[in-house]
């Protein structure tokens, strides 16, 4: 049996029941605001402050005492090996940054160029010295020109980047003025240009053009001249003179006389004279070598094989083999030793090198053809030989000279 009021106890029972253990159940502690923290300060823009630049390549900051900036462009490279920079400051960032450009793009094009601190300092006193150092094959007389120049007032404080074509016209006419001749003058002159030209391939900032202009001036007014030609000959009597002093010079080691009567038959220069070996004679042809003959471009190295005239075999046949050189003497020694006889018997004006001149020109006289005279002369074709083909006499002024017999010891007295 159901009964009504009993169900509605029982559910108003069941719902007490779980609103208790809802209640036994502690509910969530609601969540606490979060104190508020003091957002970080920005740092104030100062009004002074600069934006912070981009640095720039190769360029330094200078910041100067009066408040002012400068900026020092600087670019390193190497030339032959060296290290090198080029530095400019500028008071303009914008034009410091041009230059910068400029030169790195001028470089790329030409290579790094030599400091103009360098060049500047070098002198033309210097390059001569220069070449007075290092050129060991220049010869005596040039090597005198070369000292006498770089010890010169006007070429110490020159630098070789500022010479002009008035500063060569001004230094030859100024060597005119001291009494020398044109000629002398051209010798000096054309050893300075020659100098400074070798200098300039060698990296020397040396104007080419300003050479070239003062040495056609100097040709073109006159101020140099080149050497006349010499027709000084030797009198019969004047080599009897200075051949009986040599030969009764009892002191003298040298054999002059022979030398002297040598160089007229054989035509032989002085120095080439010196320079004959025995290994060069060829007595069967009559023909020797003469090695490095003068020339007028190649200095070394220009062995020509020349004949020898009777004369001047009978000579050589007559001197010791006890060198590998024929005539074993200093040219020095023999030109002061020529020098020194003509002078004391008062022969004005005669040189060893006209003996030369001498028996070439003998060879015309005697009626030889200018083939055969180049043959013993050395000549080349074309060469100056020319200039003694006219002679006026005729015939052998040596004729029954007794000075060969005596030279080869073949009389006496």
């Amino acid at each position: 049996m159901n009964y009504p009021h009993s169900h509605a106890n029982g559910t108003q029972d069941l719902l007490a029941r779980i609103t208790r253990e809802q209640a036994s159940i502690q509910a969530p502690t609601p969540p606490q605001p979060i104190p508020a923290t003091a957002a970080p300060k920005k740092k104030a823009k100062s009004v002074d402050s600069e934006p912070k630049q981009k640095k720039e390549p190769n360029t330094t900051t200078i910041h100067n005492s009066d408040g002012t900036k400068s900026y020092r462009v600087q670019i390193r490279g190497r030339v032959n090996g060296k290290l090198n920079s080029l530095c400019r400051t500028f008071s303009s960032l914008t034009i410091a940054r041009a230059w910068r450009k400029r030169t790195i793009a001028e470089i790329e094009l030409n290579g790094f160029p030599v400091p103009e601190v360098e060049a500047d300092v070098q002198s033309v006193a210097a390059i001569l010295k220069a070449r007075l150092d290092k050129d060991k094959k220049i010869e005596r007389s040039a090597r005198q020109c070369l000292r006498y120049l770089s010890k010169h007032p006007i070429w110490q404080a020159k630098r070789c980047s500022d010479l002009t074509a008035s500063d060569l016209v001004d230094f030859a006419e100024a060597m005119v003025a001291e009494d020398r001749e044109p000629q002398t003058v051209a010798g000096y002159m054309s050893l300075l240009a020659t100098t400074l030209k070798r200098a300039r391939k060698r990296g020397a900032p040396v104007p080419l053009q300003v050479i070239e202009d003062g040495m056609d001036i100097l040709w073109e007014e006159d101020i140099i001249a080149r050497s006349a030609t010499r027709d000084r000959r030797p009198s019969l009597d004047e080599l009897d003179r200075i051949l009986s002093r040599s030969v009764a010079n009892k002191r003298q080691k040298l054999p002059l006389a022979k030398l002297i009567v040598f160089a007229i038959f054989s035509t032989r220069r002085l120095g080439e004279i010196c320079r004959l070996r025995w290994e060069d004679l060829n007595e069967v042809e009559n023909t020797i070598l003469v090695r490095d003959m003068k020339h007028p471009k190649k200095k070394k190295g220009n062995n020509v094989l020349v004949d020898l005239p009777a004369e001047a075999m009978r000579i050589i046949q007559s001197m010791p083999r006890d060198s590998e050189f024929i005539f074993p003497f200093n040219p020095r020694s023999v030109g002061k030793a020529w020098r020194r006889h003509r002078d004391v018997l008062d022969i004005l004006d005669l040189r060893f090198h006209d003996l030369r001149h001498e028996g070439i020109s003998r060879l015309f006289e005697i009626g030889e053809h200018d083939y055969f005279v180049r043959k013993i002369s050395g000549h080349g074709p074309g060469g100056c030989v020319a200039r003694y083909a006219h002679v006026r006499n005729k015939g052998d002024k040596f004729e029954n000279w007794s000075w060969i017999d005596r030279v080869t010891g073949a009389i006496t007295s």
